[in-house]
């Protein structure tokens, strides 16, 4: 008896142990996006990020933009030399569920010779006040890779910060959050081809595609309308369909919603 409550201990203790990796802040994509930012970044950065280089990094927690600074961050180029950012900003994914994805503007390198990590190396917290100094990526994507999605959480489409996003007989709304920001070729607008390219695996294990989609803005989420009540359990999306900044189309990519 001993012995069996002793495995049931260990067990369980390597359970919680899973469960607090799991839960542990971390950064999920690093797109190295553009190598020459057009003058609109201005709005976001000022005068001095026009020309540089833009890296979205999206985190698995939101952020505490009080603590938001670019000496919090420092990008190792390929030669080794660390850079720290000109500017680091939520905007324009800066919304009440968005949060997450913080752009930084500097010289990174070139297509050929792309950044090789970025480290937080100052005090940024999420908004629980949690520290996130010593978070690393070294997995950065490359110029002309295209975004792909990096994480989802499914809502009741009529929570704060999605109100108005979905048609009336939409019964739960899965956010997407993209490496970069998203679009249609050319920048146009998300219309009915990027629609039809989603596919939601549900909990009855039905495959449904999105009545409609929202937050349709130039950053990197993305508001998927269901029509079915069922939760949704997997997002996956077809190649070509939604452009980044540098109109490089998406790879064909699939996540777990949360």
């Amino acid at each position: 008896m001993k012995l069996l409550t002793s495995i049931i201990l260990l067990c369980c203790s390597i359970f919680a142990i899973g469960q607090d990796i799991e839960s542990e802040a971390r950064i999920l994509s690093a797109y190295y996006g553009l190598d020459s930012l057009p003058i609109p970044v201005m709005l976001l950065c000022g005068r001095k990020a026009v020309g540089e280089d833009g890296m979205p990094l999206t985190f698995s927690v939101q952020l505490d933009d009080e603590t938001l600074s670019p000496g919090a961050f420092a990008v190792e180029t390929s030669t080794g030399e660390l850079v720290t950012p000109s500017c680091a900003t939520l905007r324009p994914a800066d919304e009440l569920l968005e949060r997450r994805t913080v752009l930084l503007t500097g010289s990174f390198g070139t297509a050929a010779l792309p950044p090789q990590s970025v480290e937080i190396v100052g005090q940024l917290q999420d908004v629980s006040g949690n520290s996130l100094h010593g978070l690393r990526i070294e997995n950065i994507t490359a110029l002309e890779s295209g975004p792909s999605l990096v994480f989802a959480e499914r809502f009741s489409p009529g929570v704060t910060g999605l109100k108005g996003e979905c048609p009336e007989e939409t019964q739960q709304a899965v956010l997407l959050t993209w490496e970069g920001g998203v679009s249609g070729p050319g920048g146009a607008d998300l219309a009915e081809p990027q629609r039809l390219g989603i596919s939601v695996r549900l909990e009855n294990g039905m495959l449904v595609q999105p009545i409609a989609l929202g937050d349709d803005d130039p950053d990197n989420y993305v508001v998927a309308c269901l029509g079915h009540l069922s939760p949704a359990r997997v997002v996956s999306v077809e190649a070509g369909l939604f452009h980044d900044p540098g109109d490089y189309p998406n790879t064909e990519t699939s996540i777990n919603i949360l």
